[in-house]
C-alpha cells in the first residue's frame, strides 16, 4: 500500500519589512509547505488568521520596540491553539528576546539569518509539539531563567499543583503537546486541556510558553531520560 503523504506545513507570516516578506513568502512555498497567509504587522495578522487555520505563525519582533511582543500576546490571548514561531535580527540580546518571546507565548525563537533549511525545520518541530531556538540560545536559556527578574512569570511556586497537574506541567516543560501528553499519562485529551487550563490559572501563567518559563525556573524538565524541552535547530 503506497503510504498516505503528509499533510502540508501550513504557515502564516507577520513580517514588517517587505523585503524580507517576499523572501520568506519564497522560502516557505512548496510542496510540503502552504503559505496560508502573511501580514505586515500584528493588526493585519490577527485581522486575517482566523479565516486561515495556519499549523505555525512566524512572528516578526523587530521593530518598534515591544510591539511584536504585544503582537505575541495578542495571539496567545485570542488564538490559544496557534503556534507560533519569533525571528528578530542579531542584535547581542539575542537571549534575552528569546526568553521574552516564551514568556509572551512563543514556541521557540529564530535569528533571521537563519539558513532557509533550518527555518523550516523549526516549524515542523513546533507542529510536532517542540519547542525551538536557533543554534546556541538553549544553552544559555537555563541561565537566564534563574536570573530572570522577579516580575517574569515564574515568581509563584510549585506549592499550589496537585500531583497529576505537576505530572502536566513537567510535560509541557518538555514541549510535548496535550495529545501526546494524553498518551504519556493515560488519559483522555479533554482532561489534559482540563489540567493545562488549570495549571495556567495557578500559576499565572497566560500561555503555554510562560507556563514552559515557570516550569524551567522550578528545575522542572531536565530530566535526561525524556526530551530536552528545548531543542536547538540543527546547523
Amino acid at each position: 500500500m503506497t503510504p498516505t503523504p503528509a499533510a502540508p506545513l501550513r504557515v502564516f507570516l507577520v513580517e514588517g519589512n517587505p523585503l524580507i516578506r517576499i523572501g520568506l513568502s519564497a522560502v516557505l512555498r512548496g510542496r510540503t509547505v502552504r503559505l496560508v497567509g502573511a501580514a505586515a504587522d500584528a493588526v493585519a495578522c490577527l485581522e486575517r488568521i482566523g479565516d486561515t487555520d495556519p499549523d505555525v505563525v512566524l512572528v516578526d519582533l523587530d521593530g518598534p520596540r515591544g510591539a511584536g511582543l504585544a503582537a505575541l500576546r495578542s495571539l496567545a490571548r485570542r488564538f490559544p491553539g496557534a503556534r507560533v514561531v519569533a525571528t528578530g535580527s542579531a542584535c547581542g540580546e539575542e537571549s534575552e528576546l528569546a526568553l521574552a518571546a516564551l514568556s509572551a507565548g512563543a514556541r521557540g525563537f529564530l535569528l533571521k539569518d537563519s539558513e532557509p533549511g533550518m527555518i523550516l525545520d523549526a516549524l515542523r518541530l513546533v507542529r510536532c509539539g517542540a519547542v525551538v531556538l536557533s543554534p546556541g540560545l538553549g544553552d544559555v536559556l537555563p541561565t537566564l531563567l534563574a536570573s530572570a527578574p522577579t516580575d517574569v512569570p515564574g515568581r509563584c511556586t510549585l506549592a499550589g499543583l496537585t500531583a497529576r497537574e505537576h505530572d502536566v506541567l513537567r510535560l509541557v516543560a518538555h514541549g510535548y503537546d496535550n495529545r501526546r501528553i494524553a498518551r504519556e499519562l493515560t488519559l483522555s485529551d479533554k482532561t489534559v486541556r482540563n489540567y493545562v487550563s488549570a495549571v495556567l490559572s495557578k500559576l499565572g501563567a497566560g500561555s503555554r510558553g510562560e507556563a514552559i518559563v515557570v516550569a524551567r525556573r522550578a528545575g522542572l524538565g531536565g530530566d535526561t531520560r525524556c526530551e530536552k524541552p528545548v531543542r536547538p535547530v540543527a546547523r
